[in-house]
């Protein structure tokens, strides 16, 4: 990296506890800045944009053209959530924030990889709803899913009348060789850096783009020697994910079985709260562009009253500081601060238990507070 480079980051906190997260995050990007900023020569320059349904109430739509530009004039989004269940009835479907901005922004900046990385803490073993001895010596999966095909974005995609107050839905799945091809590369590179295992996810007994899927996947992995490959059907990975956990390393999956495998691997660390991710497009250079956000939700039920996790919002940065601005010590630095308040004892209503005579339940900004300080320190 240059010297005294500027990193520019666009934050969209969205809707909900969104706002309350992102400050927290953007609180401990300010303590690495202060800590690392002058040793490797950068800035961190924050501009914060509406989108969601903030978005709507301040533009007209979830993702107005003024965020829109100031995302490709960043490089990086941090994103918060976005969508109120109250309100999205009130529009049509395709206006409403999670296609209109979020499947937007993957569209726009090709970001086909989502990185999902779900560790239980021991300190959190409670936490987890599996009993200690399926918990092993601890769970560390990687979830690498592909985010720009598949059914959510295969066309045709429609509800048509039928009459007699009958209607048909259709979705369609699609995914091509070089889409295949191009997540897979990213899963066994993913997996040479970790346990060198990558279980591969699909449905070939009766899918056809299953079959493909499983073809593609096992020619990639001859270019892998070092990296173990297994295929597993998804009803039967979405089984072992509860009876044995500790068995993946890296799990690769198309978009649909990714979001389902991700969330339900998700409560094994304990709580939405504390699962980041990242949404990668190609590598220029040395950067790649991404969208950092965390795995929860806008839990508008607890929004405003410092309750929300932070945790998952504040590690999502952390990843942003490691595979778009290159800072892989200072994004270290935050994952370490995070196991660090959380040894300690701190615990947001989502992770705390009265069972811990060492925890401590604090607010969303009592626990920014207290990471940002361990950085700092």
């Amino acid at each position: 990296m240059s010297q005294s480079q500027s990193l520019k980051l666009a934050a969209l906190a969205g809707d909900g506890i969104g706002p309350e997260v992102m400050r927290e995050a953007i609180k401990v990007l300010r303590a690495v800045e202060n800590k690392h900023g002058k040793k490797f020569g950068f800035s961190i320059e924050i501009t914060e944009a509406p989108v969601g349904w903030a978005g709507i109430d301040a533009a007209g739509k979830a993702l107005p053209d003024a965020t829109l530009a100031l995302c490709k004039q960043s490089d990086a989004i941090l994103f918060g959530s976005v969508g109120l269940p109250d309100r999205d009835p009130t529009i049509p479907k395709e206006e409403r924030p999670e296609r209109a901005a979020l499947l937007r922004l993957r569209k726009e900046f090709g970001l086909f990889a989502n990185l999902r990385p779900v560790v239980l803490s021991k300190a959190l073993a409670h936490a987890c709803p599996l009993q200690p001895d399926r918990q092993g010596d601890g769970i560390d999966i990687l979830v690498v899913r592909e985010l720009t095909g598949g059914m959510y974005f295969g066309r045709p995609k429609e509800t048509t009348d039928l009459g007699d107050g009958k209607k048909k839905a259709v979705d369609t799945m699609v995914y091509t060789t070089d889409e295949i091809a191009r997540i897979a590369h990213v899963g066994f590179r993913a997996a040479r850096l970790r346990r060198k295992k990558l279980t591969s996810i699909d449905k070939a007994n009766v899918l056809e783009n299953g079959v493909l899927w499983r073809d593609v996947v096992t020619a990639v992995a001859k270019e892998y020697p070092d990296v173990t490959l297994e295929h597993m059907f998804v009803d039967n990975g979405a089984m072992q994910l509860m009876l044995k956990p500790t068995q993946f390393d890296v799990m690769l999956c198309e978009n649909m079985f990714g979001d389902i495998l991700s969330d339900e691997a998700a409560a094994l660390a304990g709580s939405l709260g504390m699962l980041p991710s990242a949404s990668l497009g190609q590598t220029t250079g040395e950067k790649t562009f991404g969208v950092y956000e965390p795995a929860g939700g806008t839990a508008p039920d607890i929004a405003g009253k410092n309750l929300a996790n932070p945790i998952a919002q504040i590690a999502s940065a952390a990843l942003m500081l490691q595979y778009s601005f290159g800072l892989n010590e200072a994004g270290v630095a935050v994952h370490n601060a995070i196991a660090k308040v959380i040894a300690d004892g701190l615990r947001t209503g989502d992770i705390y238990s009265a069972h811990d005579a060492k925890a401590r339940k604090v607010g969303t900004s009592e626990m920014g507070d207290a990471i940002a300080t361990a950085v700092a320190g």
